[in-house]
C-alpha cells in the first residue's frame, strides 16, 4: 500500500509513555480462554476492515492525530502480539479499562442476555408450552384416576354390604339369634338394602316354620349308651334352661320335652320356663322348637320366631298358678349338688328346696330321689324308704332310684340286693358308673358293693 502523501513524513519521537510492565503476562492472566478467542476473532475482522480504511478512508484523512488514532487502535489491539510498538498512554489506558474483568463480565451478561433471550424464545418457550400441556394431561389424568379410585371404594362398600347381608342371613339360618337382630335393625333403617333384607327376613321365617316341626338333632341320651335313660321332667326342664354352653343341650332338651307333651309326661306348669327363654335364648332352633311346644300347650298360634309375640302373651298370662314353673327351688338344689356338695352347713337349706319342689310338683321324682339321697346322709333311713316308695309307684326303673336305693341297702348291711340294683341302674345308664365310684369313696358300706365280682360296669363290656 502506497503512502497517498509522500512529503509528509511523521516526526519521530522518543515515547516518554511508562511500558507497563510483562503487559502480556498480565492480560493473560484476565483473559479466559473464551475471551481469549474472542479477541483473535476480532483481530482478524479488524484487519480486514484496516484494509479497506486503508484504500478508502485513509485517503480522506488528513488530520494526523486521527491517523495516529487508527494506528494506535490497531496497534493496542495488536499489542497482545506485538507489544514492542509504540502505542500513546491515552490508547493503553482505555485498553485497560475496557479489558478489566468486571467490564468483561459485563460484557459476557450482555451478550449471554441477549442470546438466552432468543434462546428462550426458540427453545425453551415451547419446552414450557409442552410441558404444561403435559402437565394438564397429568392432572386430567389424576382426576380420571381419582374418581375411578372412588368408583371402586363405591363398588367394594357395596360389595362388602352385600356380603355382610348374605353371612348375616346364613348366620340366622345357623341359629345366631345376634345375627337375626342385625338383619331386623338394618331393615328398620331407610337404606338401598332394605328391601333386600325384609326379603331375607322373610325367608329366614319360612326356613324356621318349616324346620320347627322337624328333629334337628337326637334327643337327651346317656353319653356311653346313646340312649335314652329315662330322664324327668324336671331334667330334662334343667337341661333346657341351664346346660352349659360347651355342652349345649338345650336344642335335644326341647325336642325331649315336645316328645314328653306328646306323651302326656308334661303340664301346663313348664310354660313359665318356655316363654322365659324364649326372652333370652340365642340359638333360633331352640326358639323355633319352643315356640311351637307353647302351641301345643297353650293353644295359642306362635310363628317360630315371633318372640315379641310370646313375651307379651306371658307379660299378661305370667300370674295365672297353673303356667308358674315348680322347678326353681330344684335349680337352686343341683347348684349344690354339682358344686360345694351336700354339707352340714347346707343341707338343711337343700332340702327345704326339694321340698318346696315336691309340694309344687308331687310328680318330680327326680327331686324326690334327691330328698331320699339326703335322708341317708342324716340317717333317717325310713324317711328314705318313704321317698323311694313314692318313686316306685310313678317309674320304679327310674335310674336314680335305683341308686340311691342301692346305697341305702348298702347302708342296711344288704349288700347282695345292693349290687342287683346297681347292676339295674348300670344297665339303665351307663354313665352312673362315674356316680356310683364316687359314692363308694364317701361310704365305706357302699365300698363292698362295688367291689363285689358280680357287678357289671360299663368298661368291662369294651
Amino acid at each position: 500500500m502506497s503512502d497517498p502523501n509522500p512529503d509528509i513524513q511523521p516526526v519521530k519521537k522518543e515515547d516518554t509513555t511508562p511500558k507497563p510492565q510483562n503487559s502480556i503476562e498480565s492480560l493473560n492472566s484476565i483473559l479466559t480462554f473464551q475471551v481469549q478467542d474472542l479477541i483473535d476473532r476480532r483481530i482478524d475482522k479488524a484487519e480486514g476492515q484496516l484494509h479497506e480504511y486503508n484504500q478508502n478512508d485513509l485517503k480522506r484523512l488528513s488530520n494526523k492525530y486521527v491517523i495516529w488514532a487508527i494506528i494506535a487502535t490497531i496497534f493496542a489491539v495488536l499489542e497482545p502480539l506485538a507489544g514492542y510498538f509504540v502505542v500513546p498512554q491515552w490508547i493503553r489506558e482505555y485498553i485497560q479499562e475496557r479489558m478489566t474483568k468486571p467490564e468483561l463480565i459485563k460484557v459476557a451478561k450482555n451478550t449471554v442476555n441477549r442470546q438466552m433471550s432468543e434462546f428462550v424464545e426458540e427453545k425453551i418457550n415451547p419446552l414450557k408450552a409442552d410441558a404444561d400441556e403435559l402437565s394438564k394431561k397429568i392432572e386430567m389424568i389424576n382426576s380420571e384416576i381419582v374418581a375411578k379410585q372412588r368408583d371402586i371404594e363405591s363398588a367394594q362398600k357395596l360389595l362388602k354390604e352385600q356380603l355382610d347381608i348374605q353371612q348375616l342371613v346364613v348366620a340366622a339360618k345357623a341359629g345366631e339369634r345376634g345375627k337375626y337382630k342385625e338383619l331386623k335393625n338394618i331393615a328398620a333403617k331407610q337404606s338401598e338394602y332394605k328391601e333386600i333384607v325384609v326379603a331375607a327376613l322373610k325367608d329366614i321365617e319360612f326356613y324356621y316354620e318349616t324346620i320347627k316341626y322337624q328333629q334337628a338333632i337326637p334327643r337327651l341320651r346317656d353319653c356311653i349308651s346313646m340312649m335314652n335313660p329315662g330322664y324327668s321332667v324336671e331334667e330334662v326342664v334343667d337341661s333346657y334352661r341351664n346346660s352349659d354352653v360347651k355342652l349345649d343341650m338345650r336344642e335335644a332338651a326341647i325336642d325331649t320335652l315336645i316328645d314328653y307333651c306328646k306323651e302326656g309326661k308334661i303340664k301346663e306348669n313348664v310354660i313359665q320356663e318356655l316363654c322365659e327363654s324364649v326372652d333370652i335364648e340365642q340359638n333360633l332352633r331352640v326358639i323355633a322348637r319352643t315356640t311351637l311346644l307353647l302351641n301345643y300347650l297353650t293353644g295359642k298360634l306362635f310363628r317360630s320366631l315371633e318372640i315379641d309375640a310370646v313375651r307379651e302373651w306371658w307379660k299378661q298370662n305370667r300370674n295365672e298358678t297353673r303356667y308358674q314353673s315348680p322347678y326353681k327351688n330344684y335349680f337352686k338344689s343341683l347348684e349344690y349338688f354339682y358344686t360345694s356338695g351336700i354339707t352340714k352347713d347346707n343341707i338343711k337349706q337343700v332340702t327345704g328346696f326339694l321340698d318346696e319342689t315336691i309340694r309344687l310338683e308331687p310328680n318330680a321324682i327326680h327331686a324326690r330321689c334327691l330328698r331320699g339321697y339326703i335322708m341317708i346322709i342324716l340317717g333317717k333311713y325310713d324317711e328314705a324308704e318313704k321317698e323311694f316308695k313314692i318313686v316306685e309307684g310313678r317309674n320304679k326303673d327310674f335310674r336314680w332310684l335305683l341308686l340311691y336305693k342301692s346305697l341305702l341297702f348298702a347302708c342296711q348291711n344288704k349288700i347282695n340286693e345292693a349290687a342287683d340294683l346297681l347292676n339295674q341302674a348300670l344297665a339303665k345308664s351307663p354313665s352312673l358308673d362315674i356316680t356310683a365310684k364316687a359314692l363308694a369313696e364317701k361310704y365305706s358300706e357302699y365300698k363292698n358293693v362295688i367291689e363285689k365280682e358280680n357287678v357289671k360296669w360299663p368298661s368291662d363290656k369294651q
